[in-house]
């Protein structure tokens, strides 16, 4: 191809090149940007840090102040919105934000606090509040009496019902 037709062409298809940082990017449907939790309908579940592959997503319980704290870090986060698709509730959404540059780290921290449920019998906190109430609804009547209960006095609380009703017992 000679010059003339390369120039030719190129005149021809007209300007290739985008005006950003000046003029925003449309970016196309499906795209997968910056992580947000939303607050308001989290029920700090952990389904999305146990789904987190570069485990930006982290939970973790503060047992002295009684909160579940739900830690994302975009530093670590390689968009591929697995938090999304397992998230019960749709507190996680992928935006269309892709500048994700910043002068400071704090910026790339998103923490969510959650009040935790005391267990009715030792009083050591084990379960967020609308983490409970949200499993409330698959659970039977007979089976919401031992819903504030931690997971250890659920099963002690169970296995002493076993024995009492085998015969090898009874309550003191």
């Amino acid at each position: 191809m000679g010059r003339f037709k390369l120039i030719a062409k190129a005149i021809s298809i007209g300007r290739v090149t985008e005006k950003y940082p000046f003029v925003p990017l449309e970016v196309p449907e499906g795209f997968r940007g910056k992580p947000v939790i939303d607050p308001e309908k989290c029920i700090g579940c952990t389904s999305c840090s146990n789904a987190c592959p570069p485990q930006a997503l982290q939970v973790y319980d503060d047992l002295e102040r009684g909160v579940r704290v739900v830690h994302l870090f975009i530093g670590r986060c390689i968009f591929c919105a697995r938090c999304q698709d397992v998230c019960p509730t749709g507190a996680i959404k992928l935006t269309k934000e892709f500048e994700l540059a910043t002068l400071s780290e704090e910026d790339l921290h998103q923490f969510v606090e959650l009040q935790m449920v005391r267990c009715e019998e030792c009083g050591r906190p084990f379960d967020t509040f609308r983490h409970l109430l949200y499993s409330a609804k698959e659970l039977q009547p007979w089976e919401r009496e031992m819903m504030f209960l931690c997971p250890e006095c659920r099963a002690k609380r169970i296995s002493e019902r076993l024995i009492f009703a085998k015969g090898g017992g009874g309550y003191v």
